[in-house]
């Protein structure tokens, strides 16, 4: 199936509920056909900021919880700000990042705000993905994309810091640490009012036995950002040299093999960092600045600015976390959507052995090899140039999948499939028709898997078949 329409305008929300501050993006995306497409492709043609909301501090309940309410309050004041209502999104992410993603009620925060947000939020989280998304919102993927250099972008929040090496336009590795400006927080006497877990950590491991209500001294602010930024030298270099820097690590090290050219940081503490703003939030934004900036004047890379600072995260879950399906999806009237965090499995099929067999067998190790339950867990199979677009292959493919997916069958569940080329309609239609299955069947084409990503699909944005699809891929370590 072709569809008629050629440019379709989204408008997109990423909010982001971070360890220190919260705050929303709205931007809007154009999709436009590929002409160079044989199927007509859609493609993101154009990425604008339209309303960047206030920085607000998240309201915490204590120290094991988000305070709901009031945080849903702030977030529909911007949405009203910004003269837009939920049912004007069409797709974006609610991303909660850092320490906040550990609080006993983070993943209802994310539902609810998912759920309120627009057509199709996406919930995300995870510190390589935050690293990634961070990255592109900063501004430093495109810059080595323009510059065909290596740039390492190193955003640093209220609780953690994520590190992604951008080579010529990707990001090629992540990691993450728990080095933030929040993690200890005092009132304006210096009394500790916000102590996270890793915060008490690192002074333990310093000498000192902080807890609420005790008094921060100077001596130990500035002790406790000093051996931060060291952690973080560290991870920026691969290294785990120091016994703090293992304890911290929240990812395996960076591979780090290749020249970084350049080194930009992100987050809220690199406002401090680039002198942006000097307002005192009393904790450990400012003193972990000047101690980051000490610790990283010997690296081997030339300092630059990133264009976003405290907002990349957010700018890159509204802008860069989108991709569309091709027109020849298929799709079945009873699925219901959004579909969340389905994890994708790539059956090797042997290519030019399309007969039933050798796909059963093929799904049933990919569920093997990562521990799946058939039926039990949510899942996409991800193929990979799999099946020849003739009928006797169709046939053949559709059985050996059903094969595979007794349980899933028989629960009634939806069959979940995703294809590299444009043959999802083919071989959703060839299913439902020639082997009269009851159950929903989502067969999307044209978006390229690995193993071990995870998809939000929403509902059907143009025509009733072109579909959103937000991959939430692990970088691969090199």
């Amino acid at each position: 199936m072709f569809v008629k329409t050629q440019k379709k305008v989204l408008t997109s929300v990423g909010v982001d509920i971070g360890t220190f501050t919260s705050h929303l993006v709205f931007s809007r995306l154009t999709l436009e056909k590929n002409p160079a497409s044989r199927t007509e492709k859609f493609e993101i043609t154009g990425r604008k900021v339209i309303y960047a909301g206030p920085v607000h501090l998240t309201p915490l309940l204590d120290t094991h919880g988000i305070d709901f309410e009031t945080l849903r309050r702030l977030l529909l004041d911007d949405y009203k700000a910004a003269g837009i209502n939920t049912f004007d999104v069409d797709t974006g992410a609610v991303i909660i990042t850092g320490e906040t993603a550990r609080k006993e009620n983070a993943a209802f925060i994310v539902k609810s705000l998912a759920g309120e947000a627009g057509k199709f939020v996406a919930a995300t989280a995870g510190p390589n993905y935050e690293a990634l998304l961070a990255a592109q919102g900063s501004g430093t993927l495109s810059r080595s994309a323009s510059l065909h250099n290596t740039i390492m972008n190193v955003d640093i929040g209220g609780g953690t810091s994520k590190i992604a090496v951008c080579e010529d336009g990707k990001v090629a590795a992540t990691a993450a640490i728990n080095v933030g400006g929040r993690l200890v927080a005092t009132d304006s006497q210096d009394r500790i009012v916000r102590l996270e877990d890793s915060g008490r950590a690192i002074a333990r491991e310093l000498g000192y036995s902080i807890e609420l209500g005790d008094q921060l001294t100077q001596d130990a602010k500035e002790s406790i950002s000093s051996a931060m930024a060291n952690a973080l030298r560290e991870a920026i270099q691969g290294t785990q040299g120091f016994k703090l820097t293992r304890m911290l690590m929240l990812t395996p090290p960076l591979p780090f093999s290749d020249k970084v050219d350049e080194l930009a940081f992100s987050g809220g503490v690199a406002e401090y960092v680039y002198g942006t703003t000097s307002e005192d939030y009393h904790d450990l934004g400012i003193s972990l600045a000047k101690a980051v900036s000490s610790a990283v004047k010997g690296l081997p890379m030339r300092l630059v600015s990133s264009e976003q600072k405290i907002r990349a995260t957010v700018i890159g879950a509204g802008m860069f976390n989108l991709q569309v399906s091709g027109s020849t999806t298929f799709l079945t009237a009873g699925l219901k959507y959004p579909l969340r965090n389905l994890m994708a499995i790539v059956p090797d099929v042997p290519k030019g052995r399309t007969m039933s067999d050798n796909v059963r067998i093929a799904i049933e190790r990919a569920f093997h090899r990562f521990d799946l339950v058939e039926g039990s867990d949510d899942v996409i199979l991800a193929f990979n140039d799999a099946v020849r677009p003739s009928y006797e292959n169709l046939i053949q493919f559709a059985e050996g999948v059903l094969a595979a997916l007794p349980n899933t069958i028989s629960l009634g569940k939806p069959i979940l499939m995703c294809f590299d080329t444009d043959v999802g309609n083919s071989v959703g239609n060839v299913m439902k028709r020639e082997t009269r299955i009851a159950n929903n069947v989502l067969s999307i084409d044209e978006i390229s898997l690995q193993d071990g990503d995870f998809l939000d699909i929403g509902e059907p944005l143009i025509e009733g078949v072109v579909v959103p699809v937000v991959v939430k891929t692990l970088v691969f370590q090199r």
